[in-house]
């Protein structure tokens, strides 16, 4: 429907999309998000399929770290040149995942917990399209789930997925979209999502 809407986007119009989050042991992160926490700090590697490294051995990934004070957000990214095989591979567990956010985290003028670990690998697909009203680019996301779980931090439990479908327009939300409509009345929400908080949530038995 929304290829009927909306022109797909030149560049990248399909494809996968990669998240480690990373959080404490004590899962602080998943927290503030599943109490609705006035501050609150998400931190992830991100990379995609198809990749864009010129190097079939080499990765390119993004660290970010994303803050959220009420209304009011702020996102740093660092870009990273990784080894394909560790990063598609390795144990979440392993050193590597856990001494990237420390090593980022003061060239972008951030501040996190000192104990985070590499939590859980997300793993979704996404098409990519342009709102022709405003240019704005908008992300169906669908096949959302756990590929990967530090058992240290989650232990005893199987990789998760959940059915829902997120439709992201990035950038200003401008309600006078005219295909919102249509969107509402199939059953969308307009709401906060968090991919990670969801599938802990189904692991938590917190969401559904």
């Amino acid at each position: 429907w929304l290829a009927h809407i909306c022109p797909k986007d030149p560049e990248f119009p399909e494809g996968t999309v990669l998240s480690v989050y990373y959080d404490t042991p004590t899962l602080d992160l998943y927290d503030e998000k599943a109490n609705g926490d006035f501050l609150k700090t998400k931190c992830r590697l991100r990379w995609y399929d198809p990749d864009t490294a010129p190097d079939m051995q080499r990765r390119t990934a993004f660290l970010e770290i994303k803050r959220r004070i009420g209304a009011g957000r702020r996102k740093a990214r660092v870009k990273l040149d990784l080894d394909r095989a560790w990063l598609e591979s390795a144990d979440l567990d392993s050193p590597g995942f856990q001494d990237l956010p420390a090593s980022c985290a003061p060239p972008l003028e951030e501040n996190l917990p000192v104990d985070m670990r590499a939590a859980a690998l997300i793993r979704y697909h996404r098409h990519r399209f342009v709102c022709p009203f405003t240019l704005a680019r908008v992300c169906l996301d669908t096949s959302i789930g756990l590929d990967r779980i530090n058992k240290r931090l989650i232990p005893d439990v199987k990789c998760v997925s959940i059915p829902s479908v997120v439709i992201e327009i990035k950038g200003r939300m401008d309600a006078n979209i005219p295909w919102l409509r249509t969107l509402y009345e199939a059953g969308f929400r307009r709401r906060s999502f968090s991919k990670y908080g969801a599938c802990l949530g189904r692991l938590t038995r917190k969401e559904r």
